[in-house]
């Protein structure tokens, strides 16, 4: 087994201030991000997020008060770095109840998991006592008759009795005709069968793309910013019942163009988040 490239960690938002810079060139270096933003103020740190040796194709910068930051976001948010339009805005540092809440997450997640387990066993158990068959009425005593076995059929349908009807007999075919052969029995139901079965639309959809091998922790926001060069109208991750994401998502491109151009591009890069290969 080949070891894993190291990932470098996206910085954890802190005391200083700082931008968030979006949509990065996957060729822009740190030095090249710290001479851009330069000439709003002094940078004291720019460091673009990367996996391995590859970008992430986001970064921050770094400044001595929020004054400057307010200034990078207006002079630099969609300017052009190595061709592509920057988006630019102020980190927002978590407060402590957002970080309570955050911390008090995996909890909450364990405690859910654990009250659907307990709902599932006990309808499970409702379920089987409902599908136990009814005792068998007890024989009177001092009858002097015997208790009569059910029949196959008296067990299957929990006593209930069940109306007969004789069988048909075929008629005789007459000299020099032979007897059709009859229809097989599973005809019919495959018949009906097929007709209610649903029709599936396989067309691909022009605008919506799927993706996958999304970290448990990604937000729809988060996957919007990853596709922040693109034109999209909405980018959603799917949750289930126990409000943990699913490890995928969808977004909806503006139009056709901009989705095949994200395929294009991302099939050529793949995007990588921590480390995962979406």
């Amino acid at each position: 087994m080949s070891a894993s490239p190291e990932t470098t960690p996206a910085p954890t938002a802190t005391e200083v201030p700082k931008v968030f810079v979006g949509n990065l060139s996957f060729k822009t270096t740190d030095g090249q991000l710290k001479d851009f933003f330069s000439d709003v103020g002094e940078v004291k740190e720019a460091r673009i997020v990367t996996y391995g040796p590859r970008s992430m194709g986001y970064g921050f910068v770094s400044y001595a008060d929020l004054e400057t930051v307010n200034k990078a976001v207006a002079a630099k948010n969609q300017a052009e770095l190595d061709g592509r339009a920057l988006n630019v805005e102020v980190a927002r540092v978590p407060t402590k109840e957002e970080a309570a809440e955050r911390a008090a997450k995996p909890a909450r997640r364990r405690q859910a998991r654990r009250k659907a387990a307990a709902d599932g066993a006990a309808k499970s158990e409702a379920q089987a006592a409902e599908a136990a068959p009814a005792p068998a009425p007890a024989v009177a005593e001092n009858s002097g008759e015997e208790a009569k076995p059910k029949s196959g059929a008296g067990r299957r349908n929990n006593g209930r009795r069940t109306r007969r009807f004789p069988k048909k007999e075929k008629a005789p075919a007459a000299d020099g005709e032979t007897a059709a052969a009859p229809a097989p029995a599973a005809a019919a139901p495959a018949a009906r069968a097929a007709r209610a079965a649903p029709k599936v639309d396989s067309t691909p959809s022009e605008t919506v793309t799927f993706v996958g091998n999304l970290p448990f922790t990604t937000t729809d926001e988060e996957l919007s910013k990853l596709f922040a060069g693109f034109s999209i109208t909405a980018a959603h991750v799917v949750i289930a019942r126990n409000q943990r994401a699913k490890g995928f998502g969808f977004v909806t491109f503006a139009n056709n163009g901009e989705q095949a151009r994200a395929i294009k591009q991302f099939g050529e890069q793949p995007l990588v988040v921590g480390e995962r290969v979406l």
